[in-house]
């Protein structure tokens, strides 16, 4: 699919709509740990009305080909969106394996068949990926997961 769109302005208004979706839900985080992300939001913020404006002044359209299927696209997307929304539920270590371990499914089933034991196969790669995020944000960058029902 082909599609002729100025990138300047989707890449600002997809600035604006990320920064305001993160902007808003941030009740429970002390004033000092605020500093660094409210920062970044507001660069994002200056970056996003920067294209948009440079979009207006000076347009540039482009061509831009999606390659793939668009209906694989939308349901990983969609998979993003219920990792993000099962992860206070669940936790962060069982529902991001359990994303890792579908979002490996429904991809590799596009070349071939995927059966139990090729599953069982990419098991530690699968299981070694989440601990090193998991170890990653909890010991050397200090970040408190979500824990949920189960870890």
């Amino acid at each position: 699919m082909i599609v002729r769109i100025n990138t300047d302005i989707a890449a600002g208004v997809l600035g604006l709509v990320f920064g305001s979706v993160l902007w808003f839900p941030r009740a429970d985080i002390g004033r000092l740990s605020i500093i660094f992300p409210r920062a970044v939001l507001l660069i994002l913020t200056l970056i996003s009305i920067a294209l948009i404006v440079k979009g207006f002044i000076k347009p540039s359209d482009r061509q831009i080909e999606i390659t793939g299927s668009p209906r694989r696209l939308v349901t990983v997307i969609i998979g993003f969106f219920l990792w993000w929304g099962l992860v206070e539920v669940l936790g962060f270590l069982l529902t991001t394996l359990l994303a890792f371990f579908a979002l490996t499914w429904y991809l590799a089933r596009v070349d071939t068949v995927v059966t139990w034991q090729r599953l069982l196969m990419w098991s530690p790669i699968i299981l070694a990926l989440v601990g090193v995020f998991y170890l990653a944000f909890t010991e050397v960058l200090n970040v408190r997961l979500p824990s949920g029902l189960f870890f």
